[in-house]
């Protein structure tokens, strides 16, 4: 069918829109699917013409239904699973392995993979098919596979994971009878198992901030982003691309795709591999001057029942606390993510005797944000040991024991964070997502309901003290696209 003919300058104007709001650049390619969805979009939300609709974008939210449509009209990506066999083959054969071992060496059964712009799925359960047949001992591995994207309705078919045979073509066949079942509408269906691995959600590469705990995008072993770089402009691939970096762990690895052309002067603190026809990016260990690793946390065990520190963190009625200028120094060295001089600084003042819960939760934050969970928990319990009413350390609490996979602990520590303030908008976020990856989807559908009026309700432009880089404009954004994601799953209930 061809498509409707746009006027040169509403087709210009929406082209720079869409590259204002998501980074994406559309390419000629391109142009007859943005004007088939244009001219859907104008008959669909009851325009009369071009320029009505292009005034109405640009009034429009992110998160309106008008700006979703024309995203999720030309975002549309065939995919299929096991998709670029080479990488495929190279995860399953060497690098996967090897990590494996490493891990099982340390006796640390962990590991930590995102999906950049997964589309429907099928790349990150590729790759939890590929773990499940990798680990005999699957169930006592704590896997955290994440997938990204910012087409809300890509997301949900992504969380329903059923598919059609055509993408199945690249999938052999003991993994058609081990992973899927055969529904009777005549689709894939992937395994409760797999599904309940992985986890979806709404991610802008060009506008968010990342890495963050909140996101789940920290400390990360492997990235994938592939064939996405194509669509962006040179800068905006060279500004993901550090961030991608700041995402991993040392020797985390980044998969492009063979189309991701990218200029080496992007790759301060990569080395590149060649991989047959495709290449792969490893982050390198951090230099030899960098801050000196600070001594593990004290006291190491049982935290939860050991003495407060020394000096006593909590003012007496009557006196005075420590001012947060106080901390300026550590304060700026988070806000810049340097989480190892972060660990040197909080250790510096505490060597000094200087106590308090503050220093403990910085420090929990930045062992968290390295990978660190346990030594992470420890130094949170020792800042609830002296500040047991601090609800910023209930929710880091609560966010490091879902890196762990201690679901009724991290659900009981979220329930605490809202007991302490009810309007805590990232609480009511995650306690939403959590309640939904353990089945009370009615419950959790209510908890982001909860925050997004809570966000909607503030001022649009007061950061969020725990989601670095988001305001509540922002936050409200983010929730209404996971809430389009996650209704289908919820049957639309309110």
């Amino acid at each position: 069918m061809p498509a409707h003919a746009l006027a040169p300058i509403v087709e210009e104007q929406i082209c720079q829109l869409v590259r204002e709001r998501t980074g994406i650049r559309l390419l000629d390619h391109q142009m007859d699917t943005l004007r088939r969805t244009v001219a859907d979009g104008i008959a669909r939300f009851g325009h009369t013409h071009e320029e009505e609709y292009l005034a109405a974008l640009r009034l429009a939210s992110p998160s309106s239904p008008e700006f979703e449509h024309l995203i999720a009209g030309i975002t549309v990506g065939e995919s299929y699973f096991f998709r670029d066999q080479a990488q495929m083959e190279w995860l399953r054969e060497q690098w996967l392995p090897r990590l494996i071992a490493r891990r099982r060496a340390d006796n640390d059964l962990h590991l930590r993979i995102w999906s950049a712009g997964c589309s429907d799925g099928q790349e990150l359960y590729s790759l939890a098919m590929l773990l499940a047949d990798l680990l005999p001992d699957l169930e006592r591995w704590n896997l955290h596979l994440l997938g990204t994207d910012l087409n809300a309705a890509a997301l949900a078919r992504a969380l329903r994971g059923r598919y059609s045979e055509w993408s199945l073509r690249a999938t052999p066949e003991n993994a058609r009878h081990r992973h899927f079942r055969w529904e009777r509408d005549h689709t894939w269906s992937v395994s409760e198992t797999l599904r309940a691995r992985a986890r979806f959600s709404y991610l802008n590469l060009r506008e968010d901030s990342f890495p963050s705990m909140l996101s789940e995008t920290a400390a990360l072993d492997l990235v994938l982003c592939r064939n996405v770089f194509i669509y962006f402009d040179p800068a905006i691939v060279a500004g993901v691309l550090r961030k991608f970096h700041a995402c991993l762990a040392p020797g985390g690895c980044l998969l492009l795709g063979a189309s991701d052309l990218i200029d080496s002067a992007t790759l301060d603190g990569f080395s590149l591999h060649g991989l047959g026809n495709a290449f792969y990016l490893e982050r390198l260990e951090p230099a030899q001057a960098s801050a000196p690793e600070p001594p593990p946390a004290r006291p190491a065990a049982t935290p939860r029942s050991a003495p407060p520190p020394p000096a006593t963190p909590r003012a007496a009625p009557g006196e005075a606390a420590t001012p947060l200028a106080d901390y300026g120094e550590i304060i700026a060295l988070l806000g810049r993510e340097a989480w190892n001089e972060t660990l040197a600084a909080v250790a510096a003042r505490q060597d000094r005797g200087e106590g308090g819960a503050l220093l403990w939760q910085f420090r929990a934050k930045a062992l968290a944000n390295l990978g660190r969970a346990r030594e992470a928990l420890e130094a949170c319990d020792m800042s609830l040991a002296s500040d047991s009413g601090d609800k910023h350390s209930h929710f880091l609490r609560a966010l490091i024991l879902l890196e762990l996979h201690r679901l009724p602990a991290a659900e009981e520590a979220l329930r605490r964070t809202l007991f302490l303030d009810r309007r805590f908008v990232e609480a009511h976020y995650q306690l939403g997502l959590l309640q939904m990856r353990r089945g009370a989807r009615a419950s959790g559908f209510k908890s982001m309901k909860n925050a997004l009026a809570i966000a909607e309700q503030a001022r649009p432009d007061r950061r969020l003290h725990d989601a670095a880089g988001r305001d509540h404009e922002r936050m409200a954004a983010i929730l209404r696209h996971e809430l389009r994601i996650y209704e289908p799953e919820t049957g639309g209930r309110r």
